[in-house]
């Protein structure tokens, strides 16, 4: 189950905010996709990154989203060359103080020890709705 404890360590690295401890459980050439491939300068989480440096810039566009950031992990899984993690999040968009909330799904494709591609889903949908001015949702 070599999968399922670089996934299980990579994330605890990152809920202790240890970036270099993650980038330890990481393929210097790993490719990182949050949410959407495609970059989109209005939702700065999406697009397609490279590497331990693709890595940070995830983060720290992570970081400059959301004001307010909780992440659970519910389950975990992994076998045959990929780990998945599943939760929910629950975090307040900075520009706009809207709350967005999801469940989450991470999957991992395992390489020689290290995360080699990284995909992460959520609602898309709401992450647009919470970063457009506006009211919030009822």
């Amino acid at each position: 189950m070599q999968e399922r404890n670089i996934i299980e360590n990579f994330l605890a690295a990152l809920k202790a905010a240890d970036v270099e401890a993650a980038c330890g459980f990481v393929a210097p050439d790993a490719i990182f996709v949050g949410v959407r491939a495609e970059p989109n300068p209005s939702v700065p989480p999406y697009g397609t990154r490279v590497g331990h440096e693709g890595l940070r810039t995830f983060l720290e566009a992570l970081g400059r989203t959301f004001a307010r950031q909780s992440l659970s992990i519910e389950h975990v899984g992994a076998g045959e060359g990929v780990a998945f993690a599943s939760g929910q999040l629950d975090h307040i968009v900075a520009a706009t103080g809207k709350r967005f909330f999801s469940e989450w799904v991470l999957r991992c494709r395992i390489g020689e020890g290290k995360i080699t591609h990284y995909q992460f889903c959520e609602d898309s949908a709401g992450l647009e709705d919470a970063l457009s001015p506006g009211e919030e949702a009822a």
